[in-house]
C-alpha cells in the first residue's frame, strides 16, 4: 500500500511509514537547506505535520517526495523571509558520509574535499543553494526542481550555471587560485 493511501486510511499507523521511510531524507535536505540541526528538525516536524493534515489534498501527479519536498521548501522560504536570509556555515556537527576508500591519503582528500564543498555550498546565496542541494543532494532532475520550488526549468538551469561558477570561486580561492579560475573571475 502506498504512503499517501495508508495515511487516508490510518493515519497514526501511516504518520509512522512516513517517519520511517521518508523521515531522514526529508531530514538532510532540511540541514543542508537551513544548516542548522535545530532548523532542520523544526522544518521536518512542520512539514511532516502538513502532510499528514493535507493528505487529501495529495493528487498523485507528482511522486510522494516531490509533493514533501515543495511543503518543506515553502516553509522554508518562509522561514527565510522571517530572518532575513542570514547565513550561517557548516559546523563540524554535520554527519559525515562513509568513505569506503582503502588508502587513508586518499581518503583524507577527499573529506578536505567534501568539507570544502560543504563550505562553497554554505556560502551560496539561498537560491543558489536550494538548486544545488536538489541536484547533487537529492539527485533530482531539472523538472522535479522546477516543480518543488515552484519556477520555471530554465530559471532551474541558470541558477544551477551561476551557483557553480561561484561555487568554482569559492573552491579555486579556498583550495588555490589556478590559471583556469583567473580566467573565469575575469568572464
Amino acid at each position: 500500500m502506498e504512503i499517501a493511501e495508508e495515511i487516508k486510511t490510518d493515519p497514526e499507523k501511516g504518520a509512522r511509514r512516513l517517519i520511517a521511510e521518508c523521515g531522514d531524507r526529508l531530514y538532510d535536505v532540511a540541514f543542508r537547506l537551513c544548516q542548522s540541526e535545530d532548523g532542520a528538525h523544526d522544518l521536518v516536524n512542520r512539514t511532516l505535520v502538513r502532510v499528514i493534515e493535507r493528505i487529501a489534498l495529495f493528487s498523485g501527479s507528482s511522486t510522494l517526495y516531490t509533493w514533501l519536498y515543495s511543503i518543506l521548501v515553502n516553509f522554508w522560504r518562509m522561514d527565510m523571509r522571517s530572518k532575513n536570509a542570514e547565513i550561517v556555515t557548516f559546523t563540524d556537527t554535520m554527519p559525515d558520509r562513509p568513505d569506503d576508500r582503502p588508502d587513508p591519503a586518499e581518503a583524507l582528500a577527499v573529506k578536505a574535499d567534501a568539507e570544502a564543498i560543504r563550505e562553497a555550498v554554505a556560502h551560496l546565496p539561498a537560491h543558489y543553494r536550494a538548486v544545488i542541494v536538489f541536484r547533487y543532494f537529492e539527485d533530482m532532475t531539472v523538472p522535479e526542481i522546477a516543480n518543488v520550488l515552484r519556477i520555471p526549468e530554465g530559471t532551474v538551469k541558470f541558477r544551477l550555471h551561476k551557483a557553480k561558477k561561484v561555487m568554482r570561486f569559492i573552491l579555486a580561492q579556498t583550495i588555490g587560485v589556478s590559471d583556469a579560475s583567473n580566467e573565469e573571475r575575469k568572464q
